[in-house]
């Protein structure tokens, strides 16, 4: 005769929140944009999507034109996106503030792509002012609100904009699985100490 044991008590399971599934989408002539959105996409574990002018290198606009192009809310063809956004949960959109605007291929892959259901959070680089007008943009361009948004000045970015970013994605994914993912960042990418609040960058940044 088999004897049957009382079985113990299961255990309780931790609830454990993780990233969703993200992608890190950006424009940058400077380099300061794009550092910004590679930290982002490195402690996201993220997709990375560049927005491109579309065409050769050798016909993207000089510095002055493209200022002029963002002033004017001009909306630029950019090269057929890698990622469909539609299909992420979460799509960060950055830029760099050039004449206190959303850059013309920022706000043209913006109307270009639509995010489906996907929520949105945006960022830019810039020099001193212009950081909401250009998120209001963003905003206008996509017709989703963000759920948070980053600013950094060039002088945040250069000294080292660690604890600013930091905050940003505890904000977007919670402080569990932002901590996971930090540390599974943190070898692949030098991230030194910041500086000062974040906020944002030069009205003719180049970003």
């Amino acid at each position: 005769m088999m004897c049957r044991c009382p079985l113990e008590p299961a255990e309780p399971v931790a609830t454990v929140s993780t990233p969703p599934r993200a992608l890190v989408v950006f424009h940058s002539r400077s380099g300061r944009t794009r550092r910004i959105g590679r930290m982002l996409a490195a402690r996201l574990q993220a997709d990375v999507e560049e927005i491109q002018f579309a065409g050769s290198i050798d016909r993207t606009p000089g510095y002055a034109r493209c200022a002029l192009q963002a002033a004017g809310g001009h909306a630029a063809r950019v090269q057929a996106a890698r990622h469909d956004p539609a299909l992420y949960d979460l799509v960060l959109v950055g830029s760099p503030v050039w004449c206190w605007s959303l850059p013309a291929p920022v706000r043209g892959w913006l109307k270009m792509h639509p995010l489906g259901a996907a929520q949105v959070a945006f960022f830019c680089t810039l020099g001193g002012s212009g950081a909401e007008r250009v998120f209001a943009q963003m905003q206008q361009a996509c017709g989703k609100r963000a759920r948070a948004t980053l600013a950094l000045t060039e002088a945040q970015v250069e000294a080292g904009p660690r604890a600013a970013v930091d905050t940003f994605v505890a904000r977007l994914v919670g402080p569990h699985a932002h901590e996971r993912a930090r540390a599974g960042a943190a070898a692949a990418v030098p991230l030194p100490h910041a500086q000062g609040p974040a906020h944002s960058r030069d009205a003719h940044s180049t970003g």
